[in-house]
């Protein structure tokens, strides 16, 4: 019977305990997205890719023109050409249609490329700040504001994006 008792007090403590900790921990949210525009960082990154896509584009604008070119060539004197030539002008804008169509798919892979290159150290000294604020404010678990996966938001959470912008040094 003794046995029984210390066991039933043990499993008494044991969820005392447990229940204790899980009212202590502490819950925050912030909006990552907010917290990314407001960095310096963010503005220099937006120039870079504006400049990177608008190189991409020209280069796409020049392909274009020389493809127009042909295309209205073709036009204008396709009724005085040779089956042969006719067939070879064809050809060759078919192969600029298809050149264009690729460079658009690589130029596309290659600015996600970029974009991913130029956000990720951002992205890293967002949630290396987010981490020391919760760690400073003993903040067990933090939730993206604007998650899709967020189903609810207690009135009580605390909300991290200043105390991080203030860590980070961002006066916005």
């Amino acid at each position: 019977m003794k046995i029984t008792v210390k066991l039933v007090f043990a499993i008494v403590a044991v969820a005392l305990c447990s229940n204790i900790s899980a009212q202590t921990q502490k819950l925050a949210h912030i909006n990552m997205e907010e917290l990314i525009v407001s960095m310096p960082e963010y503005d220099s990154a937006m120039v870079h890719l504006q400049k990177f896509v608008q190189d991409l584009e020209e280069h796409l604008d020049l392909m274009n023109v020389e493809r127009n070119k042909k295309f209205e060539e073709y036009t204008k004197s396709q009724a005085t050409w040779t089956d042969l030539v006719r067939t070879s002008k064809e050809q060759e804008i078919q192969s600029l249609n298809q050149r264009i169509q690729m460079y658009q798919e690589q130029a596309q892979e290659e600015m996600q490329q970029e974009q991913g290159k130029v956000m990720q150290p951002i992205w890293e000294k967002a949630n290396k700040a987010v981490e020391n604020v919760a760690k400073e404010q003993s903040i067990t678990y933090v939730i993206s504001a604007n998650s899709q996966i967020l189903v609810y938001k207690a009135v009580g959470t605390l909300d991290l994006l200043p105390a991080v912008k203030q860590h980070l040094g961002i006066k916005k």
